[in-house]
C-alpha cells in the first residue's frame, strides 16, 4: 500500500509561518446521527460540520509557538507528496485546549476552517 505524505504551511497575515509534517484532516461537510422509532432506524439528522486540521509544530526560534492559540484567520495550505492534491483550509482558527509542548519542542494543534477546497495539479 502506498503511503500518502506531505506537509502542510500555515499562512498569517500572508505569511509563511509554520510548516507540519505530521497532520489529519476532515473536509468538513455534515455528521450523521441516526433517528431511532418503534421499528428500528428510521432515518438519520445531518448537522453541519467544520473542516478541521490538526498539526504536529516544532517549536523553534524562526517559528516559536507562542500566540498561535490566538489565531483567528490563517489559510492552511496541505500538500500532499503524491503531487496530484492539495487542500487550502480558509479562515482557519485555533481550537482546543491551551497549547502544551512536549519536551521535544512540538505540539498538537488543531484548526476548524469555515471551508476547505481540494484542487488536484
Amino acid at each position: 500500500m502506498q503511503q500518502i505524505a506531505g506537509k502542510a504551511t500555515i499562512y498569517i497575515d500572508g505569511k509563511k509561518k509554520f510548516i507540519g509534517d505530521s497532520y489529519s484532516y476532515t473536509l468538513g461537510n455534515s455528521t450523521r446521527e441516526d433517528s431511532i422509532g418503534k421499528s428500528g432506524v428510521a432515518g438519520f439528522t445531518e448537522t453541519p460540520a467544520a473542516a478541521k486540521i490538526t498539526l504536529q509544530l516544532i517549536d523553534t526560534p524562526d517559528s516559536p509557538l507562542a500566540g498561535i492559540e490566538d489565531v483567528k484567520d490563517a489559510t492552511i495550505v496541505l500538500d500532499l507528496l503524491d503531487g496530484e492534491r492539495q487542500y487550502t483550509f480558509f479562515n482557519c482558527a485555533y481550537i482546543g485546549d491551551p497549547l502544551e509542548i512536549d519536551q521535544d519542542g512540538r505540539a498538537s494543534v488543531e484548526f476548524h476552517s469555515a471551508s476547505a477546497a481540494r484542487r488536484t495539479k
